[in-house]
């Protein structure tokens, strides 16, 4: 009897350490997770700090530049334009297939590109065009003449990325709109 006894108890003192253990374990997973996720947020909360003043760095560039220049721009939604010619053609909608040549330009006065480029996009959302270029063009009409500052975070598109000229770069364009259906 007293070996049966003996045998419950130690029965019983290794169930409770091993679920003592295993409750531990558990713990000490969960707070090297939220460790991990933490830190994970830090380095997201850097990037994006670092990010916002590169942009805001840009944006004083933009204006010096402007400014030096002389130039009459307006700001649409991030996107600097100034109207050179007005058309009298139709006005660009949301559902509008827009043909346009254009000049496109670094800061530094190198151009990007041959010259007189043409491109025929849909304004909804072609993903083959800058999304600063569909925002300076909506609402124009055709046979229109702008000059366009497009900073670096709305210069680019996925299929441009790593081509000919770094992603940091600010571009200048000048567009004529050709056609609008």
């Amino acid at each position: 009897m007293n070996r049966i006894f003996l045998g419950i108890i130690l029965l019983i003192f290794v169930a409770s350490c091993t679920k003592k253990y295993n409750e531990d374990f558990a713990v000490g997973q969960d707070e090297q997770q939220n460790q991990a996720i933490e830190a994970q947020k830090k380095v997201e909360q850097s990037f994006t700090k670092a990010n916002q003043i590169i942009n805001i760095k840009e944006k004083e560039n933009i204006q010096a530049y402007i400014k030096r220049n002389n130039w009459q721009m307006s700001d649409k939604n991030g996107v600097y334009f100034q109207l050179l010619r007005n058309g009298n053609g139709k006005q660009i909608n949301d559902s509008s297939i827009v043909s346009v040549a254009c000049d496109v330009f670094l800061l530094n006065g190198n151009r990007y590109g041959e010259k007189n480029q043409k491109m025929t996009f849909n304004i909804k959302g072609d993903t083959q065009v800058p999304f600063g270029v569909m925002t300076a063009v909506k609402g124009l009409k055709d046979k229109s003449k702008l000059r366009v500052i497009i900073p670096s975070n709305l210069a680019f598109t996925i299929s441009q990325e790593g081509e000919k000229i770094e992603q940091d770069n600010t571009l200048i364009y000048i567009i004529n709109i050709l056609d609008v259906k």
